[in-house]
């Protein structure tokens, strides 16, 4: 009896390692993914990712355009952990992006947080070589108010100066 127990268990054991190898034989030989060129597309969203091994090529033709784009950026910084409000407002290659932070976060702007902001800001639109971030509640409703601005067809050269006034003021981390 007990010759057949363990006679059964080399066979079950056996068979499992017999089955598992031809499991195993197929997984060894690596796929090639083709590489791909994605031109990105007026209707592709700032959040939309690629598939794995294509890469995206900027399309000169195809700026982005923060009126109807950037509230989806806006969203994107909401999301962090330490901000409950973000606004952000361009002027040629500059971005000025005001925040609250939420009532949990006892914090200020800190140099990490700047960084995770920017990035959103520069991964949007890759035009941008200047991302100032600003906390002042002041300088946040002033950005709201040039958002407006451009919004209702100000230019960057009309909103310029008052761009450049808060990404001068001693507060905003660049």
């Amino acid at each position: 009896m007990f010759n057949k127990k363990i006679g059964l268990v080399v066979v079950m054991v056996l068979t499992m390692s017999i089955v598992l190898a031809g499991c195993f034989n197929s997984a060894t030989q690596p796929t090639e993914v083709p590489d791909e060129t994605i031109v990105p597309s007026a209707t592709m969203a700032p959040d939309q990712t690629v598939m794995p091994g294509a890469t995206m090529m900027p399309n000169a033709a195809m700026p982005f355009d923060w009126n109807a784009q950037g509230a989806a950026v806006e969203g994107r910084i909401n999301m962090f952990s330490e901000v409950a409000e973000s606004a952000v407002v361009t002027s040629e290659q500059t971005a000025l992006v005001g925040v609250k932070f939420t009532s949990t976060y006892k914090g200020e702007m800190t140099q990490r947080i700047k960084d995770m902001i920017s990035g959103e800001v520069m991964a949007a639109d890759t035009g941008i070589t200047v991302v100032a971030v600003t906390a002042d509640e002041a300088d946040f409703a002033k950005i709201v108010e040039l958002k407006q601005k451009k919004a209702a067809g100000a230019t960057d050269a009309e909103i310029k100066p008052e761009v450049d006034q808060i990404v001068k003021n001693i507060g905003t981390m660049r």
